[in-house]
C-alpha cells in the first residue's frame, strides 16, 4: 500500500525542521576573546562601531571592562536599565543628539540629580531609571519626546543617583536576572550623555 504524497511531504518537512532546530541549538557559540568561555556580548569603545572593532566577551570579562569605563567617567549620564529585544546597550554622548527632546530633558534631569549615591552614599554621577515600556516600537519616542514624557510616564519609578560601581552592579543584575545578551555594549566616555538600550 503506497503512502499518500502529502503525508510523505509533511514527514519530510517535520524532519527538516527538527534537523534545523537541532543544528541551531548545538552550533558552536562564540568564545570570549579574553578567557575563552562562551560569549554573549560584544564590547566596543563607542556606539555603532565597525564589527572588527567589537570584541566578544563573556559577562565576567564584560563587567571587568565596563568597570574601568564607569569608574573612570567624570561627566554625568542618565542610565536607562538594560531591556530585552533591543540588541545594543550603549553610551550616546549628548552632542550627538542635539535638537532632540532627549537632550533638553537630559540636561534638566542631570541638573536636578543628587550628588550622593542612593545605594552607598559615595559621589554619584549616574542617574538610574528603569525601562518599563521601552520596546523596539517605543524606542524612537524616548529620543523625540524625552524620558520625562515617556519612561517616567510608563510606570517607571523616579530616577535615582548612583556611583559608577553601584550603577554597574545594577546593570549586571538586570542582565543576569533577565538572561540578556547584547551585540554591542559600550561604557560612558568624555561628555554628559545617556546609556540606553538601542535597536540600530
Amino acid at each position: 500500500m503506497s503512502v499518500p504524497l502529502p503525508i510523505v511531504v509533511a514527514v519530510f518537512l517535520v524532519a527538516l525542521v527538527a534537523a534545523a532546530l537541532y543544528l541551531l541549538r548545538h552550533r558552536p557559540c562564540a568564545k570570549c576573546s579574553n578567557c575563552g568561555s562562551a560569549s554573549q556580548f560584544g564590547y566596543s569603545r563607542e556606539a555603532e562601531s565597525a564589527s572588527d572593532d567589537i570584541v566578544r566577551l563573556c559577562l565576567a570579562c564584560l563587567t571587568s571592562k565596563l568597570s574601568e569605563d564607569y569608574r573612570g567617567y567624570a561627566a554625568r549620564a542618565l542610565v536607562i536599565e538594560p531591556a530585552a529585544d533591543l540588541p545594543c546597550y550603549v553610551f550616546q554622548p549628548k552632542s550627538k543628539w542635539a535638537g532632540f527632546k532627549l537632550v533638553e530633558d537630559l540636561t534638566t534631569l542631570l541638573g536636578n540629580m543628587k550628588d550622593n549615591c542612593h545605594i552607598c552614599a559615595s559621589h554619584a554621577n549616574f542617574l538610574w531609571v528603569t525601562s518599563n515600556g521601552l520596546l523596539l516600537s517605543t524606542f524612537a519616542q524616548v529620543f523625540s519626546e524625552g524620558p520625562s514624557r515617556t519612561l517616567l510616564r510608563w510606570g517607571n519609578d523616579q530616577p535615582f543617583s548612583v556611583c559608577g560601581p553601584c550603577c554597574l552592579a545594577l546593570i549586571k543584575k538586570i542582565i543576569e536576572n533577565h538572561n540578556l545578551t547584547f551585540l554591542e555594549v559600550c561604557g560612558p566616555r568624555s561628555e554628559d550623555g545617556v546609556v540606553i538600550p538601542m535597536g540600530y
